[in-house]
């Protein structure tokens, strides 16, 4: 028997941290949103709701960036269409609800490779692709779509421990300190009942921790955008943009680093991880083949960079085996396949 969890977890209750019970939502007032304040130092903000049938594709800039919506990229042509495309459709916009998810880990690669264009960089929990920013530059901006896959244990998978495969976009952690990032966790675990999973959409700027964002509906086989952008003039702020194009869901947020932390703007990706969940070492679920296309990120003075400007990465084992691998389609589109033991 599958048990498919959406949303939920039998995991998750109320986390608290210190006093503070860290189910995060915002309340408005007076037209504004409470800023959440994380443990870390870091901050949530969200946006004002749009009125009833805002339209997004006729709004003035102002008004995008009141409501929390993705600002129209008017400097390139083929980003403006697919903008166009996204906002003309009905969409649901959401204020989001955050949980801390502290038995979840997300960590820095090890055992990264060389950075030469074009070439193949290895770790022990990330697989994908990376572009580094030229040489004086900063990254700034990353954007992907994709499909949220379904997990499966795989062979020799143990009772009662979660497997994971998580899909994300970031800026940063490869070669340095900090990784802003967000995604969505596709997880599996065996039980004396049958095969439980759970889908937990999230974001994390570490070494702040992750934020599972409890009320954004998503399921297998849904496909996920995100686009996440440093603001004009910092980097230690930002705004995350998420949008499930299967059924409407909106949600986005401002975000600020935690104390002591900067977005140093090295590099972007497009990866699927293998997360600590509950143990002391990575679970890599079996999640078939996957692809984030519309890979395209730019720096802080629009040189625009793709995933044809990026090195691949490949997952490893503690045998050096590769078991999960990224391979570059085209200029924008990346496939991650999971390489690992098969029953």
């Amino acid at each position: 028997m599958d048990h498919t969890l959406q949303r939920t977890s039998v995991r998750y209750g109320l986390l608290r941290v210190g006093d503070q019970v860290a189910a995060f939502s915002a309340t408005q007032k007076e037209g504004l949103m409470d800023t959440i304040k994380l443990p870390k130092g870091g901050t949530i903000r969200l946006f004002e709701a749009p009125p009833k049938g805002f339209k997004p594709t006729e709004a003035e800039e102002r008004e995008l960036a009141l409501y929390g919506l993705a600002p129209r990229p008017t400097w390139n042509e083929r980003l403006m269409k697919r903008w166009q495309a996204k906002y003309q459709k009905k969409l649901n916009f959401m204020r989001p609800a955050f949980r801390r998810m502290d038995y979840k880990r997300h960590r820095l690669p090890g055992k990264a490779g060389s950075k030469v264009v074009h070439g193949v960089e290895t770790s022990n929990i990330w697989s994908g692709a990376v572009v580094h920013a030229p040489q004086g530059k900063q990254m700034k901006w990353v954007e992907s779509e994709w499909t949220v896959p379904n997990a499966f244990p795989p062979p020799g998978a143990i009772p009662g421990v979660w497997y994971s495969a998580s899909t994300w976009i970031g800026i940063d952690g490869d070669g340095s300190p900090d990784v802003l990032q967000a995604g969505c966790d596709s997880d599996v675990m065996n039980f004396i009942f049958g095969t439980m999973r759970q889908l937990n959409p999230w974001w994390e700027w570490f070494p702040e921790g992750t934020f599972w964002i409890s009320n954004f509906p998503v399921s297998q086989g849904d496909t996920m955008s995100c686009l996440i952008c440093g603001d004009a003039g910092s980097n230690t702020s930002a705004r995350i943009y998420l949008m499930n194009d299967t059924n409407g869901a909106h949600a986005s947020f401002a975000v600020t680093a935690p104390s002591g932390t900067t977005l140093e703007g090295n590099c972007a990706e497009w990866i699927v991880e293998s997360l600590e969940i509950d143990t002391s070492v990575p679970e890599l679920a079996s999640y078939g083949a996957m692809y984030f296309d519309a890979c395209n990120s730019g720096t802080t003075d629009n040189t625009f960079l793709n995933a044809g400007n990026a090195n691949t990465m490949n997952m490893l084992d503690s045998n050096g085996n590769v078991i999960s691998e990224g391979v570059i389609e085209n200029q924008t589109l990346v496939r991650c396949t999971y390489e690992g033991p098969l029953p």
